[in-house]
């Protein structure tokens, strides 16, 4: 065994040694575990390991790229639209190993190649782009925390790393996108102010308390039939803004902003203004129509004047059945409330529903024909020239009979209607919601970011 002392090596030489052991290293303890393997975490992985009795230890560690086994192959006649963007990494590529003894008394790390193992059959830049080493992720995570974009972090950890820290092979070819993920790994953690409590009553008494006090009104349900729950807030200005400009009402749901996994609905209007705003929200435990229909009681109950004419919403008959149980209409002397479907989400579904492309198209026409009667006409044909059984039975009995839910020939009456087709306003509000926000946070959290987006239509 020879023993190298090692001094004043830059980072880059540093890597380089612990890459492909030429000699055996003798390190001390500290400065290994402090200055050395961080740089070479992301080469090694560990194979096996023993600990002695007088408190001495080994590890054998292979290199990442060691793959025993080859991958699977992908299943056969899935379509291209459908088949997910996976790579590959072939087996046998590199069995290079080390062994690393701890000699815990002498306070040493020894490094040695294990059993006359070959060297690498790639390049140490390689490892880097396959994982990257604890020293890169922990120079990223310091910048992350200064919250600035990843562009401008990547920028930093290549310029930081290159002039002060000589790991300028190892940043070399940094991409956004791993920045991004690192960053938002250690989001979280940031910001555990914003997680809320663990146990959910405790989070729905601290949410309850923050909307009081920020002069909202709130309320919270639970149906017991369901087993469900919900709160529902709104601020005073909103529910004004309901009342005056709820005669066209948005409502969708969106998920993934709260770690109880409750979803929020929002309720948007168009004020005098052409500006976008919010009209009430709540949350709720489980999305069925019960618990929707109670919650729209209550903001219908606190907002007496609000029966909107109209409500612009997606494809969800969980949704359409809660509004005709809160605004039955006719049936109890009021006005109507006419549900109607947001154009992108049909369109969306033909696409994926409606393979024969002529087809498609000629529903698309009836969508945007002027009267009813051009509208069923090319329905009607639209079946007649499609040849795939199972489409023309779907055209039939989801799109043949409500044409006055989805085709603009019945909002012909209003430009307003044929301004406002889709729900689009309202989901780039959730959209920039849930970019300020995380899964990982209590329900507190998503009140907390919620500030009144205005949107310029």
């Amino acid at each position: 065994m020879s023993n190298n002392k090692i001094v004043h090596f830059t980072s880059d030489e540093k890597r380089a040694l612990l890459f492909n052991i030429k000699n055996t290293l003798e390190i001390s303890e500290e400065e290994f575990d402090n200055s050395w393997w961080p740089l070479v975490s992301n080469v090694w992985t560990q194979f096996n390991s023993c600990k002695l009795n007088n408190g001495d230890s080994w590890k054998v560690f292979t290199c990442r790229f060691t793959k025993h086994r080859e991958s699977s192959t992908r299943k056969e006649n899935i379509p291209i639209k459908k088949r997910r963007t996976t790579m590959i990494r072939p087996a046998n590529i590199c069995h290079a190993k080390i062994k690393v003894i701890r000699m815990t008394s002498k306070k040493l790390i020894q490094i040695e190649r294990y059993n006359n193992t070959p060297d690498h059959t790639h390049t140490l830049i390689e490892s880097d782009r396959l994982k990257r080493s604890t020293a890169v992720r922990t120079l990223v995570m310091q910048e992350a925390i200064k919250n600035y974009p990843p562009v401008a972090i990547v920028k930093a950890v290549k310029e930081y790393a290159n002039n002060e820290l000589d790991l300028g092979e190892s940043v070399k070819d940094l991409k956004r996108k791993e920045v991004a993920n690192i960053k938002y790994k250690l989001h979280g953690p940031l910001e555990t102010h914003l997680v809320g409590n663990i146990e959910l009553e405790s989070d729905i008494l601290e949410t309850i308390s923050y909307l009081k006090n920020q002069e909202y009104y709130c309320e919270r349900y639970y149906i017991s039939q369901k087993s469900t729950y919900g709160i529902v807030f709104a601020h005073p200005k909103q529910l004004k803004k309901l009342h005056q400009y709820g005669w066209l009402t948005l409502i969708d749901s969106t998920h993934k902003t709260n770690k109880h996994d409750w979803r929020l609905f929002t309720l948007y209007i168009r004020d005098s203004y052409n500006c976008w705003d919010v009209g009430a929200h709540f949350f709720v435990s489980n999305e069925d129509s019960d618990t929707i229909a109670e919650a729209l009681k209550i903001i219908r109950n606190i907002c007496k004047n609000w029966i909107p004419g109209y409500v612009l919403m997606d494809q969800s008959n969980i949704e359409a059945n809660s509004i005709k149980k809160v605004f039955p209409g006719l049936k109890a002397g009021e006005n109507e409330c006419r549900i109607i479907l947001c154009t992108v989400h049909i369109v969306r579904t033909w696409i994926a529903k409606i393979y024969e492309k002529k087809t498609r198209e000629i529903m698309i026409g009836a969508m945007h024909k002027r009267t009813k009667i051009g509208c069923e006409q090319f329905i009607q044909n639209a079946i007649q020239q499609c040849s795939v059984s199972a489409v023309c039975n779907f055209i039939k009995r989801n799109y043949m009979k409500n044409s006055h839910k989805w085709a603009l020939w019945a909002r012909q009456h209003s430009p307003l209607l044929l301004q406002v087709t889709s729900t689009n306003a309202l989901e780039s509000y959730h959209s920039e919601l849930k970019r300020t926000t995380s899964f990982l946070y209590g329900l507190i959290d998503h009140i907390n970011s919620n500030q009144t987006y205005r949107i310029e239509v």
